[in-house]
């Protein structure tokens, strides 16, 4: 397990000023009159969202909170696939007994999805079941690495999870 190596969000500063420059940049398009949600997200909503990242959003802040989260990043071999690179958060209970817990996030969606429920899940209250946590960032998204061949599709990202608990020493989970 030595090529499991720890992970830490770092987007460069490049990035974030490439975002903020397209974000100034953005045009809007016209909005039919009382469309509402029926063509997609109503124009103001998206003019407030564009204006939140420009004036309010703190990446770095995110990102630290991200960085104090258990991260680690490592590749999964997918049959007839190169290896993919992927990034997981790992919680692990401090209870011997805690179940190995596998949480698949939705789309649009992420890992971060579950950390609402980390302290829930291992290190819940006297007599109520502990689990370690894996929570990957599915291939193709997020901080995992994306495929670059086609007839990538449900069978295969089942078995990105199931070969990572298998690499981290989960059996049953």
């Amino acid at each position: 397990m030595a090529d499991i190596k720890p992970y830490q969000v770092s987007v460069p500063e490049e990035s974030l000023k490439k975002l903020q420059s397209k974000l100034a940049l953005t045009s809007f398009p016209d909005e039919l009159d009382d469309a509402e949600w029926d063509y997609g997200a109503p124009l103001v909503d998206i003019q407030r969202l564009v204006k939140y990242w420009q004036e309010k959003y703190d990446w770095r802040h995110h990102e630290a909170e991200m960085n104090k989260l258990p991260q680690y990043i490592t590749p999964v071999s997918i049959k007839g696939f190169n290896d993919l690179d992927i990034h997981f958060l790992h919680q692990l209970s401090p209870k011997k007994s805690a179940i190995p817990l596998l949480f698949v996030h939705g789309w649009p969606g992420s890992f971060l999805e579950v950390t609402k429920i980390l302290p829930l899940l291992a290190s819940p209250k006297e007599g109520e079941p502990a689990f370690h946590i894996v929570a990957p960032s599915i291939p193709n998204y997020g901080f995992s690495q994306g495929v670059k061949k086609k007839g990538f599709g449900i069978p295969q990202y089942a078995e990105a999870c199931h070969n990572l608990m298998q690499k981290l020493g989960y059996t049953q989970y």
